[in-house]
């Protein structure tokens, strides 16, 4: 965990640690220069597998491979200093990695909240190796909340990129993708506090688009079949959509028009304003949830935030 200025939320995500049914853990806390003095929450757990490291502001890519290169473990468990675990769930992930030896990165699906109780949507991603390779042309599947994830393979290719200011997850995953052996749970194993001060919500989209895009151009460049071909136009206009300019997008529209890209390209030319809150929304994920499973998620949210 690497804390930077989160005290309002750091008690409930390290109580939701502690209290995991599988005990048997270092609790590496890395914080990252904070102006706070997260130390003082942290001491009143009284937790021996607690172990609190303060460094010079780097970053969270710069905190994370400190938190890396000062970890005992081969095996490292990722959550965000707001975000919750449920209380089984690293029981239930070192269960499926002793059962699957070939798995490098393991995730799980999530609930987004806001605020103290109130369920934003459920969000399901692919789950199988292929799939989710695919899923990181466009986008990120892998909650960096509900990962974990082989050391010695990380850090072998450089671990975060600490260029990246936000991001740096999906950097990582992307550029180890075919290296590594990818599995998502399709269990709901944490609660993604969804916040619009966030790295995500705010931070620069300029590196990760620019990455996408070059990816995208030279598949594009090398593909021989008019399928190829029109995937490729397809993932250029979402990803200037998403990550880069919503103008730029209109481009790739007219290669393959589909319902959904043709609602896309109308959303282009909404305000800018309009279009990066419209996009903020997660309009389609808050769609997509299960009606009805608001409630169970509440309950068990309530639970960890007591």
């Amino acid at each position: 965990m690497s804390v930077y200025n989160d005290s309002e939320y750091l008690k409930a995500s390290v109580r939701s640690v502690l209290n995991q049914t599988h005990k048997d853990f270092e609790f590496l806390i890395v914080d990252d220069g904070s102006d706070e003095d997260p130390e003082e929450i942290i001491k009143e757990f009284r937790d021996s597998r607690i172990v609190y490291k303060k460094i010079k502001h780097r970053g969270l890519a710069g905190a994370l491979n400190y938190g890396l290169m000062n970890s005992s473990g081969d095996w490292v468990a990722r959550i965000d200093a707001d975000d919750l675990s449920t209380l089984n769930r690293i029981k239930t992930q070192v269960a499926f990695l002793n059962s699957n030896k070939e798995t490098d990165v393991l995730s799980s699906w999530s609930v987004y909240f806001e605020n103290k109780n109130k369920i934003l949507f459920s969000l399901k991603t692919p789950v199988t190796d292929k799939k989710i390779k695919s899923f990181l042309n466009l986008h990120n599947p892998v909650n960096h909340s509900s990962v974990m994830f082989n050391k010695k393979k990380i850090l072998a290719d450089g671990g975060y990129n600490e260029n990246y200011i936000s991001y740096e997850d999906f950097e990582l995953w992307f550029r180890m993708k075919d290296k590594l052996s990818f599995r998502i749970l399709p269990e709901f194993l944490v609660y993604t506090r969804f916040r619009k001060n966030s790295m995500t919500m705010t931070g620069s989209k300029k590196m990760i688009c620019e990455l996408l895009i070059d990816n995208a151009r030279s598949n594009l460049e090398i593909s021989k079949s008019s399928k190829d071909k029109k995937y490729w136009n397809t993932i250029l206009f979402w990803i200037e959509y998403f990550y880069g300019d919503k103008e730029r997008s209109r481009d790739y529209y007219s290669k393959d028009i589909t319902f959904k890209k043709s609602l896309g390209y109308l959303n282009t030319f909404l305000p800018e304003n309009g279009f990066k809150k419209l996009i903020g929304l997660r309009l389609r994920q808050r769609i997509a949830s299960p009606f009805g499973a608001g409630k169970k998620f509440k309950e068990e949210l309530d639970t960890l935030l007591k």
